[in-house]
C-alpha cells in the first residue's frame, strides 16, 4: 500500500443501512459511520496462504496474540542453507490493509524466493478502532514472539525456525508499516537493555519503503506540496518532478531493467509504460538511451505477452514522436521483418511457430502504432506509407497462409493493421481505394452464416477474426461515413450488409451457449455494436432495429445475469462531480486508478488511440459488454416512435420492479439510470419536438420511483435527478411546471430525509435543464423550499439541498435577485454551526456565493453589503486551507474578474492567483491560470504593471499537466501581445534568461548589476554552445542600454530549480520570435530617430523595440546557433522577423543607409549555420527564408562580399537537387525546401539586377564577375523555376491539370502535400516569375556576348547577358500565368517586388526598389512588369506574340479601367510596350488598332475623373499623362491615317486639349503638345475626306465648332490668368504662357486647316464654313494682339513670326499671308501704343518685334504686290516710329529708332527686298521720303561708325520648343533661356537688342548703302525669312 495514501473526507450519500450516516470515509477502504461500526469493502482481495505463487516458497499463517487477534503470515524459501530473517509490515494508512491482501502476498513471495529469506509478514490490529500505538505495541510484540520462538523452539514453528539465520533480523515496511517498523526498531534499541530485548536474536537494520511520517499539524511543506497527501503516487508525481539529467539516468536505468531476463510480464509493462511517459515528459531521445533501444523496446516487440508487445509498441510510438527522424527506419524495418515473419509462419511448427505468431503479431502492432502516429508528426509522413500498408493488409487479409494456424494470425493481424490505417490517415488519401477496401469485408461476411458457423472448426479463433474484422469496419465508419457526406448512401448499403451478417453470427452463436466461447463472442458482441453506435444515423439500419434491441435488452431482462454498468459517470454531469461517488482526484492518473475495475481480462489496448489508458485492460469484458448493450439501448430508444418507447419504458419498469427485493437490485437500477439517460440525451441530439406525455410521464415515474427508494447510491441519486431535468427539456412548458410543482409539493410531506435530498437536488436540475421563463414563478417557491431544507441538521440532506439551491440559483437568474440576502444568510448560518464544520459545507457555502455573484454582477460595487458579506464568507471558508474551499475562493476571484470587475483591484486579484499557481492540485493551478488569462483580456494595462512573466514561467516549467501546460503558454502568449507594446526590452530579458538558461546558471541578478548590460549572461555563459563561425558574427550589446526604468525594481526569483526543461527554454524562443509582432504598429518601435526623439521629448512610453535591435539580434544568433537543434530554426525565424519589420529602418548616424546593415555578418552567419549539411529540413527552410530576406530587403547595401557569399551558400544544395529527399518525412517537407532554395536563387538574381538598374554607370567587377554565374545557373533554373510554377498554377490556381501532367515536385498531387507546400508557393511565386522574365530571351536568340547596339537600348540585355533562353511552350505559359494571376482576387502572401516596371524606371528616376511597401504589394504590382520582359522586341521579331493575346491582355485592362493609380501606371507602360514594339501589320489590324486607341481614351478619361473627384490625385495623374501620351502619340504615328483613328479624331483632339488645360507641369504640357500635334494631320483628312463620308456642312461646323470653342476658352482663361499672376508665381505665370502659345498655335493651325482645305471650296456651304472659321480664328487672334498686356502682345507676335516662319511650301506662304494681312490693324496699334509717352523697354521690344514681323511677312510674299504691300507697311511703320518719336530724347526711343535703323539695313541687303524697297520709296509721298531718306543715312552712319551699344532688356517669355519626332518623356522645355539640345532650330522670343555695326559715313548713294554689310542680329531674322522663302522656291 505504498503506493497509495488517501485523506479523508466526508461521503456525500445516504446510508442505506441501519448504522445512520457516513461520517469518515476513504473510498474504497474504509467507511465509519456515525454509530461507530466500521466497514472495510474488499478493494484488494485477500488470499489464504496456500495459493501458489513462486514454486521454491512455502506459506503458513501463524496466530502470534488470540486475545488481540494479530497473526502473521511466515514465506520460508526453499533453498538450502539458513536464511536470515524479515519481520515485515503492510501499509494502508494505519486503518487499512492486511497482510492477507493479495499484492503483499505475491511480493513478499516473491521478495523470499529472490533475496532468499525468511518472511513474517505482521497482521496488526487497525485504526481507528485500534488507534495508535496499538499498532506499535503489536509490532513489539511480534518481535517479542520471534524472540520466544527462537528460544523455546516449539516443534511446530520448526518448519521455519530450523531454516532461520538468528543473527540477521531485519525490520520492513512500507508507507505506513515503514512508520510502525521504525518506532519498533527504535522502542527496541532505545530500551534501557537493548541486548536483553532482543536477545538471541541480532538486529541488523531496518528498511523503509515509502515511509508515511506525519505530525499532529500539517507543517508548511505538507499544506504546499507538489504532490500532497490525498493523492497517489502518480506517474507525474514521480516522474514529472525529476530534473532532464535524472529523467535521462532514469531511462538509462528503466532500460536495464528491461535488459534483466528476471523481469516478470508486469513489471516490463510498467517499466515500457514509464518510459513512454519520461521520453515524452522529456521531449528527446538521451544518446545513452539509443544504445539499449535494440534490447529493450523492440526485444520486448516479439514478447510472449500480447500486453508487452503492445506496451512496446506504444513505447515505440511514443519514440517516433519525440525523434520524428527515427520513423522512416522503424516502418522500415517492421516492413521488412513482418514480410520474413510472414514467410516463416507458413512452415514453422511447435513451439517456433509460437515465437514466430508472437513476432508477427507484435511487429504488426509496432506498424499500426507508427501508422497512427505519422500523421501527428510535425514533418508528417511519406505519401506511400498508406498505400504500402494498405497493400500490405491486403496481402495479409486475401493471401491464405499455408498453415491454418499462421492464417488465423495474419488475418486478425492484417484487420489490425487496417483499423489503425483506418483510424488514423486522412481519408484523402485512400479515397480512390475505398471501394477496394469495402471488398475486403466481403470474403468474410457473405453466404449463409449458419452454414458458415457449421464449417469452421476452430470456431473461437475464428470470431476473433470477425471481431477483428468489424472493429476495422468501424474505423471505416468513421474515415469515410459522416453525418453530411454525399457518398453516404453508396458507402452505407454495403457497411450495412456486413454489420447485419455479424449479427446475424452473433445471434446464432448466442443460441448454440458454447461455454468455451463466451470470452469471444462477447468481445465480438461488443465491436459490433462499437459499429452500430459509430454509424451517424440511427435510422439507416432501422431494419436491424429488432435484433439490436433483443441484445441490448439483455440487462433489463436477465438484470441477475448482468454486471453493474460503469459508464454511470461518463454520462452524468461532470459539474456535479464533487457530490459523488467519482470524486475527483488530483490528476487523470488519480482518476484512472480510482475507476480501475478491470485487470483480469478485457479488450487489448488499442495502439492508435490518442491517449490510451494508464492501465492495461481497465475494465473486464462482461463490464464492457454491459455498457455497450445499454449505450447501444439509449440509441434504440431515441431511434423508436412512441410505442415502440412506451414498449422499452415498460421493460424498463418490470425490471426495475421485480428486483426490489433481490441482490442484484442495486446492479440494476445503475444500468437502468445508464439505458435511459443515455437514450434521454440521444433523443436532445435527434429529435427538436417535444416528447408524448405518456413517454414523458412514464419516464418520470421511474426516475421518481428510483428516488424513492431513498438508500440509493450517489451516482444513481444524480442520474435520476439529471433524468428529471433532461425530460422538462424534452417536454413541453406545461409539461416542465407540472412536473416542478409536483416535486415541490412532495417536498413538506417527505418523511425520508434520502429523498427529500433527492427532490432538493432534482428541483436544481430541472431548473438547470429547463430554466427560464418557463419556471420564473417558480423560483421564489423553489428557493424557499430547497432553503428550508438546508437548515436541516442530518448532513446528507443539507448537503443534497445546497447543491440544488445552487443550480436553481445558476439558472434562475434575475427571477433570484429578491432572494440574496435570505441565501447570504443561510450560508452564514452554516458557517456559524458548530456541527457544520465539514469541508464539503464549506465547499458548498462558497459555491453558492460564487453563483450570487454571477446573479448581481456590477452590483457588488466595494462599499456594498452584498460584496462585504460574500467576502465574509470567502475569507472564513479559505481559512480552512483546504483544496475544496481554496478552489471556491480562487473562483470566487474569477467570478469577480467576470462580473464584477470594478470590485477589487487588480493588484489584489494578482496577488491572490499568484500564491495559487503553485498550488499541488491541478484543479486549483488551472482556475488560477484561467482567471489570470481572464484577467489579462479584460485590463491589460494594469495587469502589465504587476511584471508576473517570470512566475509564469516558472510555473511553466514545473508543470506537469499537458492542459494546464498549454494554458500557461496561452496566457504568456497572451500576457506578451498586451504588454510587449509598452515593455519590448522587460520581456527580451525574461525571454533571454529562459532560452540561455544552462546546468550551470549564475543568479541573474550578478549579471543585472554589471551595468544593466542583458548581454552579459550569455556571453559570460560558459555552458552554452554557440556554434563554431570562423568569423566574429555577434556584436556585443554593451552600447545598448536597457530602456524602461519602470521595470528595474523587478526581481527574478531565481531561487527555485536552476534547471529550466527543455521545452520551457522552446517556449521562451517562441515567445522571442513573436517580439517583432507583439509591439504592435507604432513606428517608433521600428525607427530609432524616431524612438530617440519620443525618448528625448519624455513620451508615455521611453521603450521602444528598436533602441534594443542589437540585442535581439545577438540573441537571435544565439538561438539559432544554440547546441540544442530544434531551437536553431526559432532563431533563424525572429532573425527573419526582424528583417520584415526593420528592413526599411533608416541609420541616423549614416545617412543614406540601412539601421540593419550593420548586422550583415550575423545575418548572412545565421544562413550559413543553417545551410549546413547537416541541418535537419526544418533549419534548412528557415535559412533559405533568410536568405531570401535578406536579399530582398536590401540590407546588404551592395556588398559584393555577402552577395557572393550568400550565392555560394545556395548553390551547394542547388548542386544536388535532384537528391532533395527525405524518406522519412512527407513530400512537402521535401518540396518546401526545393520551394525556398528556388526562391532563395530568384530572390538574388532580382537583387542583382536592382543593383545593375540602380549602379548602371559604374558596376563593380566583383558584379561584372558574378554575371556569368548568374547566366549560368538561370540557364539550368529555368526548367526549375517553370516546373514551380506550374505546379502553383494546378494547386492554387485551380486549374485543371492536363492528362500527361508530370508535377515537378514530388506528392504535390496529394491533397494533404499541395496544402502543406501551399503557403510557400504563394510567397515563392512572385520571385520566381520575375527572375525567369529578367534577361528572358527566346530560344532561337542568341544573347550570350554583351549587348553593344545602343540604339536598341530599350530592349536591350540589362546585364549583357541571356538569363533565360525560353521556348515558345514556356513562353506562352508564363504569359498564361501571368494573365491569369490578374483575375485572382486573393493577394499573396507578403512576398517582395525587387525588379522596376519600365514605367517607374522611365519616370522615377532610378530609385532602389527595396522602397516598394510589401504589406500593400499586390498581385499586378507583381505581374504587371513581368509582361514589359515579355513584350521586348525580341519576342515579336521571333513571332512568340500573336495578334490574339496582345488583345487579350489589352482586353485585361478594360476591365480594370477603374482600379488604383498603381494599375494604371503599370498597365499603361505595358501598353506602351505593346504599341511600340509590335508590327505594324498587328496595328493595321483594325481590331487592335482601335482597341489600343480606345483604351489610351479610357485611361485618359479615367485620369480627368479621378481628378475632378479629389485634388490630392493631381500630381500622381500628372505623371500618367505623360506616359498616355506618349504611347498615344507612337500609336498616331504608326497607325495609316487612311485606315485608323478617323473615328476617333475628333476625341483625340479635345481630349489634348483638356489635358493641356489640365497640365501641372510642364514635363506633362510639352508630352500632350506633342502627342496635339500628331493630331493635326489626322484632323486634316478629316476635314478634306467629309464628302467621302456623306459628312454634311452642319457635321464639320459642329466639329470644328466644338473645338474652335475649346482653344477659345482656353485663350481667354490663359489671358485671364496672366493677368492675375502679372509678377507673381514666375512658375505658373510661364505655364500660363506656354498653354496661351499653344492655344493660339492651335487656333491659327485650324485657320490654316480650312484654308487649304479642298472641301471647303466645293460648295457655297462648305465655303461659308472656310469664312466663319477664319473670321472666328481672326478674331481671337487680334483679341490677343489688342490685349493690354505685353507679355500676351509678344506671345502673340512670336507665334505668328515662328509659324511663318515654318512655311514650307508656297500654300503655307499663301496662307499667312492672307492671314497676316487681317492683324495689320492691330499690329500697326501695337506700334502706335508702344511711342506713347513715357516709352519703356517693353515698348521698345514689342515694337521692334512688330516690325521684324513685318520684314519675315515682306522677305516670305511670293508675288510682287504682296511684297510691296508688305514693304510700304513695313515702311509706313518706319515712318511711324520717326514721326512720333522726333521731339523724345529718351534712351528707349533711341533703341527703337536703331532698331528701325538696323531693318532697313538688313532689307536693304536682300535683292529682292532692295528692288522693292526702292519702288515703294519711290512711290511714297515726300514728306515720308524724306524720313525714311534720313533712316537710310543713319543707317550707312552707323555702320561706318559702329560702336557698342548697351543690349536692350528682355521679356522673359520662352516658347515651347518644337520637336519633330521626339518621344522621350526624359526631355526638358526650353525654360529660363536653355535650349534642348537635340531640337530644331526654332525661335524662342527673345526680346533684347544685341549689339550692331553703326556706320557713321553719311552718303546718300543708295548702290553704296546697298553694299554694307548686314548687322548679325538685326538680319537674323530677316535672313531666316530670306532662307524659308529660298527653300520654298527652289521647292
Amino acid at each position: 500500500m505504498a503506493a497509495i495514501s488517501f485523506d479523508p473526507r466526508i461521503n456525500r450519500q445516504m446510508s442505506k443501512n441501519s448504522h445512520g450516516v457516513i461520517i469518515e470515509e476513504i473510498e474504497g477502504l474504509i467507511r465509519v459511520y456515525k454509530d461507530g461500526h466500521i466497514e472495510r469493502p474488499p478493494i484488494i482481495p485477500s488470499v489464504p496462504c496456500n495459493v501458489a505463487t513462486v514454486n521454491d516458497v512455502t506459506a503458513k499463517d501463524v496466530v502470534i496474540d488470540k486475545f488481540t487477534s494479530l497473526w502473521a503470515r511466515i514465506y520460508v524459501s526453499n533453498r538450502s542453507g539458513t536464511l536470515p530473517l524479515l519481520v515485515y509490515f503492510h501499509g494502508g494508512g494505519f486503518c487499512a490493509g492486511s497482510a492477507a491482501w493479495s499484492c503483499y502476498h505475491e511480493f513478499l513471495a516473491n521478495l523470499a524466493s529472490k533475496a532468499s529469506c525468511i518472511i513474517v509478514s505482521i497482521n496488526y490490529r487497525l485504526a481507528p478502532e485500534n488507534r495508535l500505538p496499538a499498532a506499535y505495541d503489536d509490532g513489539v510484540n511480534a518481535f517479542t514472539w520471534v524472540k520466544q520462538q527462537a528460544l523455546n523452539g516449539p516443534p511446530e514453528h520448526q518448519w521455519w525456525l530450523s531454516r532461520c539465520n538468528l543473527s540477521s533480523i531485519f525490520l520492513a515496511g512500507d508507507s505506513a508499516g515503514a512508520n510502525i517498523a521504525y518506532n519498533v526498531a527504535t522502542r527496541l534499541v532505545s530500551s534501557y537493555n537493548p541486548e536483553s530485548m532482543t536477545k538471541p536474536l541480532c538486529f541488523k537494520g531496518i528498511i523503509l519503503i515509502q515511509p508515511f511520517f506525519g505530525g499532529e499539524a500539517r507543517t508548511l511543506s505538507e499544506k504546499n506540496m507538489t504532490q500532497p497527501a490525498n493523492s497517489a503516487l502518480t506517474l507525474v508525481g514521480v516522474t514529472d518532478q525529476m530534473t532532464e539529467p535524472t529523467q535521462r539516468g532514469f531511462l538509462v536505468f528503466l532500460g536495464k531493467q528491461l535488459e534483466s531476463s528476471d523481469v516478470t510480464p508486469s513489471m516490463k509493462i510498467a517499466a515500457l509504460r514509464t518510459l513512454s511517459y519520461t521520453l515524452k515528459t522529456l521531449g528527446e531521445v538521451p544518446l545513452e538511451f539509443k544504445e539499449l533501444f535494440d534490447s529493450t523496446i523492440v526485444a520486448a516487440v516479439s514478447h510472449s505477452s500480447q500486453l508487452v508487445r503492445i506496451e512496446a509498441a506504444l513505447a515505440l510510438r511514443v519514440l517516433a514522436e519525440v525523434d520524428p527522424t527515427c520513423v522512416g527506419g522503424l516502418i522500415s524495418y517492421v516492413v521488412t521483418t513482418l514480410s520474413a515473419s510472414r514467410d516463416n509462419v507458413s512452415f514453422e511448427k511447435g513451439s517456433n511457430l509460437k515465437i514466430e505468431l508472437d513476432s508477427l503479431n507484435g511487429q504488426t502492432t509496432v506498424l499500426a502504432a507508427l501508422v497512427s502516429i505519422s500523421p501527428k508528426l510535425p514533418l508528417g509522413y511519406p505519401a506511400r506509407l498508406p498505400r504500402s500498408v494498405l497493400e500490405l493488409s491486403k496481402k495479409m487479409l486475401t493471401e491464405s497462409s499455408r498453415n491454418p494456424v499462421a492464417a488465423i494470425v495474419e488475418k486478425e493481424a492484417g484487420w489490425l493493421l487496417l483499423s489503425s490505417l483506418l483510424s488514423s490517415m486522412p481519408k484523402q488519401e485512400l479515397e480512390d481505394q475505398v471501394f477496394d477496401i469495402l471488398l475486403l469485408w466481403a470474403t468474410l461476411f457473405s453466404g449463409n452464416p449458419e452454414r458458415e458457423i457449421q464449417k469452421i472448426e476452430d470456431l473461437a479463433s475464428r470470431i476473433c477474426v470477425w471481431s477483428a474484422a468489424v472493429d476495422a469496419l468501424t474505423s471505416f465508419v468513421r474515415c469515410f461515413i459522416s453525418p453530411n457526406a454525399a457518398n453516404n448512401g453508396i458507402l452505407l448499403q454495403p457497411v450495412m450488409v456486413y454489420l447485419s451478417s455479424a449479427l446475424s453470427y452473433i445471434l446464432l452463436l448466442q443460441r448454440k451457449e458454447l461455454p468455451n466461447i463466451k470470452p469471444a463472442i462477447d468481445i465480438f458482441i461488443i465491436r459490433t455494436l462499437m459499429a452500430y453506435r459509430a454509424l451517424p444515423d440511427s435510422m439507416a439500419y432501422k431494419s436491424d432495429h429488432t435484433q439490436i434491441i433483443q441484445l441490448c435488452t439483455f440487462p433489463f431482462r436477465d438484470a441477475a445475469r448482468c454486471e453493474e454498468s460503469s459508464c454511470l459517470r461518463l454520462l452524468l454531469d461532470k459539474r456535479d462531480a464533487w457530490l459523488g461517488p467519482w470524486i475527483p482526484g488530483r490528476d487523470w492518473f488519480e482518476d484512472e486508478v480510482r475507476a480501475f475495475q478491470g485487470g483480469k481480462d478485457g479488450l487489448m489496448p488499442c495502439v492508435w488511440d490518442n491517449e490510451p489508458s494508464s492501465f492495461p485492460l481497465p475494465e473486464t469484458i462482461n463490464k464492457m459488454l454491459v455498457n455497450q448493450m445499454l449505450l447501444c439501448f439509449g440509441i434504440m430508444f431515441a431511434s423508436q416512435d412512441s410505442s415502440g418507447m412506451l414498449m422499452l419504458l415498460g421493460m424498463v419498469e418490470q425490471c426495475l420492479k421485480a428486483g426490489k427485493k433481490q441482490s442484484w437490485h442495486e446492479a440494476s437500477v445503475t444500468n437502468i439510470c445508464v439505458g435511459l439517460l443515455a437514450g434521454l440525451k440521444a433523443l436532445i441530439a435527434l429529435r427538436p419536438q417535444p416528447l408524448g406525455p405518456e413517454i414523458l410521464h412514464g419516464a418520470q415515474a421511474i426516475f421518481q420511483s428510483i428516488l424513492a427508494e431513498g438508500d440509493i447510491c450517489a451516482s444513481q441519486r444524480r442520474a435520476s435527478s439529471e433524468g428529471l431535468g433532461l425530460l422538462a427539456r424534452l417536454g413541453n412548458d406545461i409539461f416542465t411546471a407540472k412536473m416542478t410543482r409536483l416535486l415541490l409539493g412532495d417536498l413538506p410531506g417527505a418523511t425520508d430525509f434520502n429523498y427529500a435530498g433527492s427532490i432538493a437536488f432534482a428541483l436544481g436540475c430541472i431548473h438547470r435543464s429547463a430554466g427560464g421563463m418557463a419556471l420564473s414563478s417558480l423560483v421564489p417557491q423553489t428557493v424557499s423550499s430547497i432553503s428550508l431544507l438546508a437548515k436541516s441538521t442530518i448532513t446528507g440532506l443539507q448537503i443534497w439541498s445546497l447543491y440544488g439551491l445552487l443550480l436553481t440559483i445558476e439558472a434562475s437568474g434575475f427571477s433570484y435577485v429578491t432572494h440574496v440576502q435570505a441565501t447570504l444568510g443561510l450560508a452564514l448560518d452554516i458557517l456559524l454551526s458548530e456541527e457544520n464544520g465539514l469541508v464539503d459545507f464549506q465547499q458548498g457555502v462558497g459555491r453558492l456565493i460564487n453563483a450570487i455573484v454571477a446573479v448581481l454582477g456590477p452590483e457588488l460595487a466595494p462599499g456594498s453589503i452584498f460584496f462585504s458579506r460574500c467576502k465574509s464568507v470567502i475569507a472564513e471558508i479559505s481559512s480552512w486551507q483546504e483544496t475544496a474551499t481554496l478552489l471556491e475562493s480562487v473562483r470566487f476571484t474569477q467570478q469577480l474578474v467576470l462580473f464584477a470587475p470594478q470590485a477589487v483591484s487588480v493588484h489584489t486579484h494578482v496577488q491572490t492567483l499568484l500564491s495559487t499557481l503553485s498550488s499541488g492540485q491541478p484543479t486549483l493551478r488551472h482556475l488560477a491560470i484561467s482567471t489570470l488569462r481572464h484577467l489579462i483580456e479584460k485590463d491589460p494595462v494594469s495587469i502589465s504593471d504587476e511584471q508576473i512573466e517570470d512566475s509564469l514561467f516558472h510555473m511553466l516549467n514545473e508543470e506537469t499537466d499537458s492542459v494546464i501546460g498549454s494554458l500557461v503558454q496561452a496566457t504568456i502568449m497572451r500576457l506578451l501581445l498586451a504588454s510587449c507594446p509598452s515593455c519590448p526590452s522587460h520581456w527580451i530579458l525574461i525571454c533571454r534568461n529562459m532560452v540561455l538558461a544552462t546546468l550551470g546558471r549564475q543568479d541573474t541578478d550578478t549579471n543585472r548589476s554589471a551595468g544593466n548590460d542583458p548581454s552579459n549572461g550569455p556571453d559570460n555563459d560558459s555552458g552554452m554552445d554557440l556554434g563554431e563561425d570562423d568569423e566574429n558574427m555577434v556584436s556585443g550589446s554593451k552600447g545598448m542600454p536597457m530602456q524602461g526604468s519602470a521595470f528595474g525594481a523587478h526581481r527574478i526569483n531565481h531561487n527555485r530549480d536552476k534547471h529550466l526543461r527543455y521545452r520551457t527554454r522552446v517556449f521562451a524562443a517562441e515567445c522571442l520570435s513573436h517580439l517583432p509582432i507583439a509591439v504592435g504598429k507604432n513606428p517608433a518601435h521600428f525607427d530609432l530617430s524616431l524612438a530617440r526623439k519620443q525618448y528625448t521629448n519624455g513620451g508615455l512610453s521611453r521603450d521602444w523595440l528598436v533602441l534594443h535591435v542589437q540585442e535581439l539580434i545577438s540573441l537571435a544568433y544565439q538561438i539559432s546557433t544554440i547546441q540544442f537543434e530544434n531551437m536553431r530554426p526559432i532563431g533563424v525565424g525572429l532573425l527573419t522577423a526582424i528583417l520584415d519589420k526593420f528592413e526599411k529602418s533608416p541609420d541616423p548616424e549614416l545617412p543614406g543607409h540601412l539601421l540593419l546593415e550593420q548586422y550583415q555578418a550575423q545575418l548572412v552567419s545565421a544562413v550559413r549555420t543553417a545551410l549546413d549539411a547537416s541541418s535537419g529540413p526544418i533549419l534548412l527552410e528557415a535559412g533559405l527564408q533568410l536568405a531570401t530576406k535578406i536579399m530582398t530587403s536590401g540590407v546588404l547595401g551592395g556588398d559584393q562580399v555577402a552577395v557572393k557569399r550568400i550565392f555560394s551558400l545556395i548553390s551547394r544544395p542547388l548542386n544536388d537537387f535532384k537528391d532533395v529527399y527525405y524518406p522519412s518525412f512527407a513530400e512537402w517537407v521535401s518540396c518546401k525546401i526545393k520551394i525556398r532554395l528556388l526562391a532563395a536563387h530568384a530572390s538574388l538574381k532580382c537583387y542583382t539586377f536592382s543593383f545593375l538598374r540602380r549602379h548602371h554607370s559604374g558596376v563593380p567587377d566583383e558584379y561584372l564577375a558574378l554575371l556569368p554565374l548568374f547566366s549560368k545557373s538561370s540557364s539550368i533554373l529555368r526548367k526549375y523555376w517553370i516546373g514551380v510554377l506550374k505546379d502553383y498554377s494546378y494547386i492554387c490556381l485551380c486549374l485543371d491539370a492536363k492528362k500527361n501532367w508530370n508535377p515537378f515536385l514530388d506528392g504535390i498531387q496529394s491533397p494533404l502535400v499541395s496544402s502543406k507546400v501551399q503557403l510557400s508557393l504563394e510567397e515563392s511565386w512572385p520571385v520566381i516569375l520575375q527572375a525567369l522574365a529578367l534577361d528572358a530571351i527566346p530560344v532561337n536568340t542568341h544573347g550570350d556576348s554583351k549587348a553593344t547596339d545602343e540604339n536598341t537600348s530599350n530592349n536591350s540585355l540589362i546585364s549583357g547577358y541571356s538569363m533565360v533562353e525560353l521556348e515558345l511552350e514556356d513562353y506562352r505559359f508564363l504569359w498564361g500565368f501571368s494573365l491569369l494571376v490578374l483575375f485572382q482576387r486573393k493577394h499573396p502572401a507578403l512576398t517582395r517586388r525587387i525588379i522596376l516596371s519600365s514605367a517607374e524606371v522611365r519616370y522615377s528616376g532610378d530609385s532602389p526598389t527595396e522602397e516598394t511597401n510589401t504589406a500593400a504589394l499586390k498581385q499586378y504590382e507583381i505581374v504587371l512588369p513581368v509582361f514589359q520582359f515579355l513584350l521586348t522586341e525580341r519576342f515579336f521579331t521571333e513571332e512568340y506574340i500573336t495578334m490574339d493575346i496582345c488583345r487579350e491582355l489589352l482586353q485585361v485592362f478594360f476591365y480594370s479601367i477603374y482600379m488604383d493609380n498603381s494599375w494604371n501606371t503599370l498597365s499603361i507602360s505595358v501598353l506602351s510596350q505593346i504599341v511600340q514594339n509590335c508590327p505594324a501589320d498587328f496595328l493595321e489590324a483594325e481590331a487592335l488598332g482601335y482597341l489600343a486607341m480606345e483604351l489610351l481614351l479610357a485611361y485618359i478619361f479615367s485620369v480627368f475623373q479621378r481628378t475632378d473627384e479629389a485634388l490630392s490625385d493631381h500630381l500622381h495623374c500628372e505623371e500618367l499623362i505623360s506616359p498616355l501620351f506618349i504611347a498615344a502619340k507612337t500609336l498616331v504615328k504608326r497607325c495609316e491615317p487612311k485606315k485608323q483613328l478617323k473615328s476617333v479624331v475628333v476625341a483625340l483632339v479635345l481630349v489634348g486639349y483638356k489635358c493641356i488645360r489640365e497640365a501641372m507641369t510642364e514635363l506633362s504640357f510639352s508630352t500632350v503638345n506633342d502627342f496635339v500635334k500628331c493630331t493635326i494631320p489626322l484632323m486634316k483628312n478629316l476635314i478634306d475626306d467629309s464628302p467621302e463620308h456623306g459628312n454634311n456642312g452642319s457635321h464639320l461646323r459642329a466639329i470644328l465648332g466644338t473645338c474652335l470653342n475649346v482653344i477659345a476658352d482656353l485663350i481667354k482663361d490663359c489671358i485671364k490668368g496672366i493677368h492675375l499672376l502679372e509678377n507673381k508665381r514666375p512658375d505658373l505665370l510661364k505655364l500660363l504662357q506656354l498653354k496661351l502659345s499653344f492655344s493660339i498655335e492651335q487656333m491659327v493651325l485650324f485657320a490654316k486647316l480650312v484654308y487649304e482645305s479642298q472641301y471647303c471650296r466645293q460648295t457655297e456651304d462648305s465655303n461659308t464654313i472656310c469664312l466663319a472659321v477664319l473670321k472666328y480664328c481672326t478674331k481671337y487672334i487680334q483679341t490677343v494682339l489688342n490685349d493690354s498686356n505685353v507679355q500676351v502682345q509678344a506671345i502673340g507676335l512670336q507665334v505668328l513670326k515662328t509659324m511663318t516662319q515654318r512655311s514650307a511650301n508656297i500654300e503655307d506662304i499663301s496662307f499667312f499671308t492672307f492671314f497676316s494681312g487681317e492683324l495689320v490693324t492691330e499690329i500697326f496699334h501695337i506700334i502706335h501704343n508702344s511711342l506713347k509717352k513715357p516709352v519703356s523697354k517693353e515698348s521698345v521690344a514689342i515694337a521692334g518685334e512688330c516690325l521684324r514681323f513685318l520684314v519675315l511677312l515682306q522677305t516670305l510674299s511670293k508675288a510682287n504686290e504682296c511684297q510691296r504691300g508688305f514693304m510700304n507697311l513695313l515702311l509706313k511703320a518706319i515712318v511711324m516710329i520717326f514721326s512720333a518719336s522726333e521731339n523724345d530724347s529718351s534712351q528707349e526711343v533711341s533703341d527703337i529708332r536703331t532698331n528701325a535703323v538696323r531693318l532697313v539695313s538688313s532689307l536693304a541687303q536682300i535683292p529682292s527686298s532692295a528692288v522693292c524697297f526702292k519702288d515703294v520709296l519711290l512711290s511714297m509721298p515726300v514728306s515720308h521720303k524724306q524720313q525714311l531718306q534720313g533712316v537710310i543715312r543713319a543707317s550707312v552712319a552707323q555702320h561706318q561708325n559702329a560702336s557698342p551699344m548697351k543690349t536692350m532688356a528682355s521679356l522673359e517669355i520662352k516658347l515651347p520648343v518644337p520637336k519633330d519626332s521626339q518621344t522621350s518623356s526624359t526631355s526638358t522645355l526650353p525654360i529660363e533661356g536653355s535650349r534642348q539640345k537635340s531640337s530644331p532650330p526654332s525661335s524662342p522670343v527673345h526680346f533684347d537688342q544685341d549689339s550692331m555695326e553703326d556706320d557713321q559715313e553719311d552718303e546718300d548713294d543708295w548702290d553704296a548703302f546697298q553694299s554694307f554689310p548686314v548687322s548679325t542680329d538685326a538680319a537674323g531674322t530677316v535672313s531666316k525669312a530670306e532662307s524659308a522663302a529660298e527653300k520654298t522656291r527652289s521647292g
